[in-house]
């Protein structure tokens, strides 16, 4: 390449890579700006995919820096159609670029600002008792524990709720109302991520008192109430039978849910790391105590489920409560976060583009 169109060249590169710099210092900028207002990334790991990007201008300079040599030792290619080569192969680099760093953004998921939307809400309280006694750690549903199957289950209840409170109340021989019933879905879910067998010491099942705890837990407006009771049904203590009356007297329907195997399994003692043994030195094998929860709904009505599976059928359940709802909705206009997803689509959509059509450059400047 000639002394002046190396000239002329590196200039132009100079001139690259003060925009890029530019750009970069303008992106944060914008970026510290945002965050001092408020915004979040969902997904934030994916950010530090933009660390490959000094890897990026690496292999670019290296390739470029191979093109100009090619073209200083045979100049004559400049003379055939190459002139703007070069031009092009910068200009290509820059739109891929900023077409991986829109996709990176967009794969976070940037959250920023609120907006309204209308949404139909359904009138309803739903207190979920879980049994969370060192029986409930038995791993006899495909070698998965009770525990961690009875919270995928709440999990996907939840998700399908449409504007009925939620609650939860944890149990085991006493028992603590964990959250009341609320709207914050993700606040329930969180709470229900963290549930360990370990939150309470005293051993047991005491389900009556749960029960009572739920429904002490449920305001007073005349609205549909549910209680699902999640337990293996094992070492229940004395029923109060008064609590069974009340249930069936204010309408509230128990979703009496038994979650194990029939076989069931060796229960885990944690302060021993070891399996639990009886005083006989025999292997404790914790069972489904089907027979409890039958007895239970007979009493006090409802609908009881048997949970044996890592996936149950949720939908039954979820018809029930929602026709349960039927007639209890309302229109509510609410603010959600607002997602800007689609700006960084767009963007990456743009540059994309550009990059596919930059090679007809060389034709239009022929």
């Amino acid at each position: 390449m000639s002394s002046n169109k190396s000239h002329i060249y590196y200039k132009w590169l100079r001139i690259f890579l003060a925009l890029e710099l530019f750009t970069i210092a303008l992106i944060l900028a914008a970026y510290l700006y945002l965050e001092k207002n408020g915004i979040i990334f969902q997904n934030p790991r994916v950010l530090y995919a933009l660390l490959f990007l000094p890897l990026l201008y690496g292999i670019f300079f290296i390739r470029q820096k191979s093109k100009i040599d090619v073209f200083e030792m045979n100049p004559s290619l400049l003379l055939t159609g190459n002139q703007h080569y070069l031009t092009v192969f910068n200009l290509k680099f820059i739109f891929l670029k900023n077409t991986l760093v829109a996709i990176i953004i967009a794969l976070s998921n940037p959250i920023y600002g609120t907006r309204k939307v209308d949404v139909v809400s359904k009138d309803g309280e739903i207190m979920i008792c879980l049994d969370i006694s060192n029986s409930m750690n038995v791993k006899d549903i495909q070698n998965e524990s009770r525990l961690e199957v009875a919270k995928r289950l709440l999990n996907g209840i939840i998700n399908k709720l449409s504007g009925q409170k939620i609650g939860i109340c944890l149990f085991a021989a006493d028992g603590f109302v964990q959250i009341p019933p609320s709207q914050d879905y993700q606040s329930v879910k969180i709470l229900l991520s963290d549930v360990k067998t370990t939150f309470l010491s005293r051993q047991g099942t005491n389900v009556c008192n749960a029960l009572e705890l739920a429904m002490n837990s449920f305001t007073e407006n005349k609205i549909p109430k549910s209680i699902l009771l999640i337990t293996d049904g094992e070492n229940h203590m004395s029923e109060d039978q008064s609590v069974y009356n009340r249930i069936k007297k204010d309408k509230v329907l128990l979703y009496a849910m038994g979650i194990g195997s029939d076989e069931g399994g060796p229960v885990p003692d944690f302060a021993t790391k070891s399996l639990k043994m009886d005083d006989d030195g025999n292997l404790v094998i914790s069972k489904l105590n089907i027979e409890f929860a039958q007895n239970l709904i007979s009493q006090c009505g409802g609908k009881l489920v048997r949970i044996d599976s890592q996936y149950p059928d949720l939908n039954p359940l979820l018809t029930e409560i929602n026709l349960r709802s039927k007639g209890y909705s309302r229109n509510l206009k609410i603010e959600v976060r607002r997602s800007l997803v689609d700006f960084p689509v767009l963007l990456g959509f743009v540059f994309f583009l550009l990059f596919l059509l930059t090679p007809l450059l060389k034709l239009i400047k022929k």
